[in-house]
């Protein structure tokens, strides 16, 4: 790789990002995995060719005609910004005059109506939520209800008019009424949303922000030796046993551009912010110590980073180690996805030492590149808004917040909300612990004001008034109580009830077990139960115990935890039972096999198959008002119920399928009938009955139905 050409230094020659320049490289048939492969002599030629034919050269006139053009455009830019620089002033000094008005105060609600029925190029579509009950489908469909009971009952489907259907049945039934269904997704309002705190950005007003980095890592490996080594302070001599005691979060600078760092204590931190639904990190840079290889924190950061959908930047620290081995290190990340671009894979691997201070520059560089990809940008003109990285009681001030600024700005007097917390800005630090009146886009600060600690994760919005702030918090704190109410626990049955209406049910699991090789076995055990129906997806397979990070990973992934010779410690037992995870445990392998095997088995859709009961001949129709028609009959074979299923067969032909509204022996009502007896019976839903008509009674009987009988 020494002394080629990288693809983003040509990228920026030719001044095209790194993504328009790696689409070219692939209509030019040059093949390279990433903005950081190496180019042969042989490649640059073919794209520098490729530039001097879309470029001819100009002639003295041309370029002359091209100065003065640019120039105009130039000129005519400006007096448009100046125009509507006017215009913003105009407006802004027309709010300034209603001032004394106080908006109102707004609480959005997410749209809660049940299968909204719309009309596009002469289709009916029924937009459904969820589920909805066979009698309300029926009305969108505008449809007698017994009628789609009859169709499904032909189809072996026992259903009421109460019962409910979910999106695949309603797609069934209402192709026949050459009408469609869409799902809509249940929407859950943010934080913003609800009080109509958030607006959409204009593209104009959209500039690059700093990218925020996470380093993760195992213990001991050098994360925060390499966080001092990038901010060159000491802050590593002041903590213990080599464990992060605050998260923090510091800017850098290089090539001009800033880079903000955000320290955590564990990863179950970093998976917290997200489960508080708070995306804070652009990018994780996961630290592995180049003579260690990987451990057990190590594949503990790879799942986090990979549930939270962030690209991953590999540094492999203390190479200045006698004992070091990189290549060790890229081939035991191979067994966890993480493919270096050398060897053909997309994640980038930077050689680091925190302590010799070796290709740090590389690293931040790397970074920066990796930033631009993503191409990170926020509006700084919005309202200010913020996550909270931690927070705390300070005896001497009051709740602390550490902060980071997403969006616009945060100054001192600003009234600002968090959750349940509310308060007035009264003091901003800065990560080098400077006062300063005003923290900017994708700065990290600290502030001081709160009524009371707020949370973790918590969104920050700048707001107009305390009077509205007041009114937030007290909203908060009334959906929090509803919210406690209802919360669910996460259990195998919760799960199989949740994955109902899903065509192929995915159960997922986080392993933990003795040893590596336990793990491992039992997790190829486990994929061997997956079928065209229902599959096992192990979100983490780790040895050692069941740790806090493991019940946070669970709670983000919708999981359950299974342990296989090893047991929660403490922590992890309280966090389960706060968070309602369900940990299962067992020294015996096939006993937790057997469990997954079961739960895997109440996720199949049942099976049923029509066992005959008997028959009835009706033999005079007597008509009741206000009933309707009734028969007078004999069971003629076997016995009939109150609550059989029936079909009514007329000259060989089936007229209809339902149930009976009444069933009698003379005056009294009865709950069986059988062969010999005379009885008289109403239909439910069906006034047709006739002389001679045979009435056939049959229930539907489960097929219990298990893994083993189903195609792999």
């Amino acid at each position: 790789m020494v002394g080629k050409v990288r693809v983003h230094e040509l990228a920026k020659k030719y001044e095209m990002g790194n993504k328009d320049f790696l689409n070219l490289l692939q209509e030019l048939g040059i093949e390279v995995t990433s903005h950081l492969a190496g180019l042969t002599e042989e490649q640059v030629d073919k794209i520098k060719n490729h530039f001097v034919k879309e470029e001819p050269e100009e002639d003295d006139e041309v370029v002359e005609h091209k100065k003065k053009k640019k120039s105009k455009n130039k000129n005519m830019k400006n007096k448009k910004n100046n125009d509507e620089s006017s215009d913003d002033d105009r407006k802004e000094k027309n709010k300034k005059k209603k001032k004394g008005r106080r908006t109102d105060f707004v609480v959005k609600k997410a749209d809660t109506e049940v299968g909204k029925v719309v009309e596009e190029d002469g289709i009916k579509i029924i937009k459904m939520k969820g589920e909805m009950t066979l009698g309300d489908f029926a009305e969108k469909l505008n449809v007698n209800s017994s009628e789609i009971i009859k169709k499904l009952f032909l189809k072996g489907k026992m259903f009421t008019i109460n019962s409910p259907i979910n999106i695949e049945l309603a797609e069934e039934i209402a192709a026949d009424y050459d009408v469609l269904v869409e799902e809509e997704e249940q929407e859950e309002l943010a934080f913003g949303d609800k009080f109509a705190l958030e607006i959409e950005d204009k593209e104009s007003d959209l500039e690059e922000r700093a990218p925020v980095i996470t380093i993760m890592g195992h213990v001991d490996h050098g994360k925060t030796s390499l966080l001092d080594a990038i901010r060159s302070t000491q802050v590593v001599e002041g903590e213990a046993g080599g464990i992060t005691q605050k998260i923090g979060a510091y800017q850098v600078v290089k090539n001009g551009k800033k880079i903000t760092f955000v320290d955590t204590p564990g990863h179950e931190a970093f998976t917290d912010m997200r489960a508080r639904g708070a995306q804070v990190t652009d990018i994780a840079i996961l630290v592995v110590a180049a003579d260690d290889g990987v451990m057990p924190q190590t594949i503990e950061a790879i799942s986090h980073a990979k549930a939270a959908g962030v690209p991953i930047i590999v540094a492999i620290n203390k190479i200045d180690k006698p004992e070091a081995n990189p290549m060790r290190v890229k081939q035991e990340l191979m067994e966890h996805e993480l493919v270096s671009v050398e060897w053909g894979g997309d994640v980038e691997f930077v050689e680091v030492s925190a302590k010799a201070k070796i290709n740090l520059d590389v690293l931040l560089e790397t970074i920066l590149i990796t930033a631009e990809i993503l191409e990170l940008k926020a509006n700084p003109k919005k309202r200010g808004k913020a996550v909270v990285l931690e927070s705390k009681l300070d005896s001497k001030v009051g709740p602390v917040a550490d902060i980071l600024i997403q969006e616009g700005n945060i100054k001192i007097g600003d009234v600002v909300v968090a959750g349940e917390s509310y308060g007035k800005v009264r003091a901003i630090i800065d990560d080098k612990g400077n006062k300063i009146n005003r923290g900017e886009m994708s700065q990290p600060v600290e502030i001081i004001g709160f009524n009371s600690v707020p949370e973790a994760g918590d969104t920050v919005y700048v707001i107009q008034n305390e009077q509205h702030a007041k009114r937030i918090v007290e909203e908060m704190a009334k959906e929090r109580r509803l919210g406690e109410q209802s919360k669910r626990t996460i259990t195998l049955e919760s799960l199989s009830e949740s994955l109902e209406n899903q065509e192929v049910k995915e159960l997922n699991l986080v392993i933990r077990a003795d040893s590596k090789g336990s793990a491992q076995a039992l997790k190829d055990s486990l994929m061997k139960l997956n079928n065209n129906e229902v599959a096992v997806n192990v979100i983490q397979s780790a040895p050692g115990a069941i740790t806090e990070s493991d019940i946070k990973l669970a709670e983000v992934s919708q999981a359950i935890i299974i342990g296989f010779n090893v047991r929660p410690t403490t922590k992890a037992i309280k966090e389960a039972e706060t968070s309602g995870i369900e940990v299962r445990t067992s020294s015996i392998i096939y006993e937790i096999i057997e469990d997954i095997e079961k739960a895997l088995t109440g996720m199949l859709k049942p099976e049923y198959k029509e066992q005959y009961l008997g028959r009835i001949e009706i033999k005079q129709i007597f008509k009741v008002a206000k009933v309707g028609n009734v028969a007078g009959c004999v069971v003629v074979d076997g016995k009939v119920r109150r609550d059989s299923n029936i079909r009514i067969v007329r000259n060989g032909t089936i007229v209809y399928e339902g149930k009976l509204a009444s069933l009698k022996r003379f005056k009294d009502d009865a709950k069986e009938v059988v062969a010999g007896q005379e009885c008289g019976l109403g239909i439910e839903n069906f006034n047709d009955i006739k002389d001679g008509d045979i009435v056939e009674a049959f229930d539907m009987v489960e097929v219990k139905r298990t893994l083993t009988n189903l195609t792999k």
